[in-house]
């Protein structure tokens, strides 16, 4: 699995991975916001949100139609045209593309809900590794309280409910999550893994994120024209 910079696209791919909870998400949003005052041509997308499959998913969801099979599937094929559309066209054009979530989230969760580990790298086969994967890793009860702080109650599939772990939400969720953990775990050599420490404030978190970036990619070459 080669990355966009070994295969010559001018273009660079970040990818934040973690758990439900983690803190990713904002610390994605804080990484575009930064790089976007910066002047350079930044582009953001994130898991399960081609229009092509979303409302397919959303009724699966709703009416429980959805087997491991087709839920992994499903969201191979959202992944497979915002690939194809956005991210490699943009990455050619010399973008830095922002992604919450990768191919990583199909590889745990998928495996996860029964899927045979090398059935679901074959239907990714296709994509390159990002150039950089940060992996925001929390502890399981500060994951479940954020969660928690920003709403009432957890989701059906975020807890797990599916896989019939435990009758009670808030167990599920660290039985699910537990395993996904582990899963993320096992890949994290594999595949490079930027490992923060998710239960650090989201400032300081933040702060590692940037000095990373700044690091490994050199943003001079990102410019709009006019910066």
């Amino acid at each position: 699995m080669k990355t966009f910079a070994q295969l010559k696209i001018p273009g660079r791919l970040i990818a934040v991975e973690g758990l439900d909870g983690s803190g990713k998400s904002t610390q994605i949003y804080l990484l575009k916001r930064w790089l976007e005052l910066q002047g350079l041509k930044v582009f953001f997308s994130e898991w399960n949100s081609s229009a092509l499959v979303k409302s397919a998913t959303s009724k699966g969801k709703k009416q429980a139609l959805l087997t491991p099979t087709t839920f992994s599937l499903i969201h191979a094929t959202d992944f497979a045209d915002r690939y194809e559309r956005q991210l490699v066209p943009l990455l050619k054009a010399g973008y830095i593309v922002l992604c919450d979530r990768y191919v990583f989230t199909a590889f745990a969760r998928d495996t996860v809900r029964g899927c045979p580990p090398a059935w679901v790298r074959g239907i990714y086969s296709f994509a390159a590794k990002p150039d950089l994967t940060f992996f925001f890793r929390a502890d399981l009860e500060v994951s479940l309280q954020r969660i928690l702080d920003g709403r009432p109650q957890l989701k059906y599939f975020e807890a797990g409910m599916d896989l019939k772990l435990s009758s009670d939400p808030y167990e599920s969720f660290r039985i699910f999550q537990g395993r996904l953990l582990e899963q993320y775990l096992s890949m994290s050599n594999e595949f490079s893994f930027l490992e923060i420490d998710a239960n650090q404030p989201i400032e300081a978190q933040q702060s590692v994120v940037r000095q990373l970036v700044a690091a490994r990619i050199d943003l001079s070459a990102f410019l709009l024209p006019g910066s």
